[in-house]
């Protein structure tokens, strides 16, 4: 695996490779780094699809509204190494903060159509502007063929999906199934935060989708919902931040259960880590 730390150096070495390979294609993973399955799974993902694959790590100060949060986020670089090599990553790109926002960069602000103002965005202002501003400097300068994102940060996916149509990106965004530990609890970088009493129990935010993919058909969603709560609500300490029934696509939060498309968003406050989860809701 070859690292990179400047933009200039990656792209003289990608025009390399795209010059003496034949319809080499090309693969993006971008990550901030601490590693697990979730994020492995999207190279290996890269890997079944195209020549090279590029993986970036990169803490982006520009989606954190909380300093704190900035500060404690992991940032175990060289485990995160050693991860990439054994799963025959080719490329990681390991910038500065001031080689992705150089002193002259002024921030963008996208139309996004609202999608960065709901669930997350409405809690975490500016948070998706960060993300877009960052994914656009790595598309637009990288050009990789297709970009490889997790499932679990399902409205992160539609955001980025959005971005490429409003800022003409040619990169195709490929979404990965949700990686999740032996008890049901989504793979999250954050989860080492956890107690490890507390990342045992917390299969219980898989299980309140579950009951809620079980009932809403039958129950009707506002229904399912109640019933959703009451079982976050048996866990001490755990306190439901929001659990929506969403259109797949636009996001639009959804009342009736004969739509088709739908997305189950969950976010959950534990042990004072925010958990994210979903759920596409069968017919």
């Amino acid at each position: 695996m070859v690292i990179f730390r400047q933009f200039e150096t990656l792209l003289k070495h990608l025009y390399f490779l795209k010059k003496t390979t034949n319809g080499l294609g090309f693969g993006f993973v971008p990550t901030m780094g601490a590693l697990h399955e979730g994020h492995l799974s999207l190279i290996r993902a890269s890997r079944r699809e195209c020549g090279v694959t590029i993986c970036s790590i990169f803490v982006n100060p520009a989606q954190f509204g909380d300093s704190n949060d900035l500060e404690e986020y992991p940032k175990p670089i060289e485990q995160d190494i050693e991860l990439l090599v054994k799963n025959a990553c080719d490329i990681l790109f390991l910038p500065s903060v001031e080689e992705v926002y150089p002193v002259d960069y002024v921030n963008q602000c996208y139309d996004l159509n609202g999608l960065d103002l709901r669930f997350e965005g409405k809690s975490r202002p500016g948070h998706f502007q960060g993300v877009c501003n960052v994914i656009y400097r790595f598309l637009s300068l990288i050009k990789p063929d297709f970009a490889y994102f997790g499932q679990k940060d399902y409205q992160q996916t539609v955001v980025i999906k959005r971005l490429t149509e409003v800022a003409q990106l040619n990169t195709i965004i490929r979404v990965v199934p949700i990686v999740r530990e032996s008890n049901g609890l989504a793979m999250s970088s954050r989860n080492i935060r956890l107690s490890a009493s507390g990342r045992n129990k917390a299969s219980f935010i898989l299980e309140g989708l579950e009951i809620l993919q079980k009932n809403f058909r039958v129950q009707g969603i506002s229904k399912a919902i109640d019933l959703v709560s009451w079982h976050i609500a048996s866990f001490e300490g755990a306190e439901l931040d929001y659990l929506i029934v969403a259109d797949s696509t636009s996001l639009k939060e959804v009342k009736d259960e004969e739509h088709t498309d739908l997305v189950a968003l969950i976010a959950v406050n534990y042990e004072g880590v925010h958990l994210l989860d979903n759920m596409i809701l069968s017919q």
